[in-house]
């Protein structure tokens, strides 16, 4: 990495978790300290949960991970000097984030999103509704025209705006299939993400409601460093707003691209993914074709995230996280 100074921290949601992908980091003592927390609220030892493939097939264990492994990944860099101008995270990873900003404690923020998880599950299913991205040049464009073109039956929405070259739609399973033709038609690829609920838009609302409780009873803090919500992609550190952008983040949309933009104008010269493998890196890369990106897998190891080769569509989604 290119130094300790002027990073954008980026944190991925439950697509990012990997067997295994927390044992890199367990060499250093701040992360153990952030494993070891999550293990005692949860009642199990969360490195044998993560480390079976089959666990990690259950929703609740992906969150869970994804959000442990990105604070402890954050923690552990900010410990050996990493000094970060901004955080954010993508889906679940927002909350990640504001833990590792310092604006919610991490005992509340687990016990959260293993709600949150549970609550998704009765969403409606994925063999009935799910999201699917929508990747090439102009996908925005294209996005919203197969949404208009649905009618305003409350269905079909803009889920995740995540680049230039990908949007996430979220809505019922004809609607996906309706809009296959229009984005093929457009020259387009749309690619079904398997296995997911159709957060950030209305077929969601009930599981909001459910959780309006939960999120009025987290303890806010102001964060030590700005995070960008994904519901307006504003960075701050006013826990008022952090709060309000959280309660609305299962609802709406997404806002990646924008959240790219933020990060520079944050301050940010470049910026670290803490995963293990590149999930956001290449979203950003979509909007700051020449901002340095590394990825972080554990401490000391950090690689540069190269360039994608150029595809007739654009690159596979990488996004999607909920």
């Amino acid at each position: 990495m290119t130094g300790g100074a002027g990073a954008a921290v980026v944190l991925p949601g439950e697509c990012s978790a990997r067997p295994g992908g927390l044992d890199a980091w367990l060499v250093d003592g701040v992360a153990r300290e952030v494993v070891a927390e999550a293990s005692d609220v949860l009642g199990r030892d969360v490195v044998a949960w993560w480390g079976d493939p089959l666990n990690l097939s259950d929703p609740l264990a992906a969150h869970l991970a994804a959000l442990v492994t990105g604070v402890a990944g954050y923690r552990s860099l900010v410990a050996a000097g990493l000094q970060p101008v901004v955080v954010a995270g993508h889906g679940v990873g927002e909350c990640a984030a504001l833990v590792a900003a310092g604006a919610l404690p991490l005992e509340q923020v687990v016990a959260f999103v293993g709600l949150r998880a549970e609550a998704l599950t009765h969403a409606p299913r994925p063999s009935w509704a799910g999201m699917a991205a929508v990747v090439g040049p102009g996908a925005e464009e294209v996005a919203r025209a197969v949404v208009a073109s649905t009618g305003a039956d409350g269905g079909l929405c803009v889920a995740s705006l995540d680049g230039p070259a990908q949007v996430v739609l979220s809505g019922r399973r004809e609607q996906l299939e309706q809009a296959r033709a229009a984005v093929t038609a457009a020259g387009l690829d749309l690619v079904r993400l398997c296995g997911r609920a159709p957060c950030h838009g209305p077929l969601v609302q009930s599981v909001a409601d459910h959780l309006t409780a939960a999120l009025t009873d987290l303890d806010w803090s102001v964060p030590v460093v700005p995070v960008v919500p994904n519901a307006d992609a504003q960075p701050t550190r006013d826990p008022g707003r952090l709060a309000r952008c959280l309660q609305a983040q299962l609802t709406s949309p997404v806002q990646w691209e924008a959240t790219s933009h933020a990060l520079v104008g944050a301050g940010a010269t470049w910026v670290v993914e803490v995963g293990s493998v590149p999930v956001l890196g290449p979203l950003v890369r979509q909007v700051h074709p020449r901002l340095p990106l590394y990825l972080a897998t554990g401490p000391g190891a950090s690689t540069p995230i190269a360039a994608p080769e150029p595809a007739l569509t654009g690159p596979a989604p990488t996004g999607g996280d909920r």
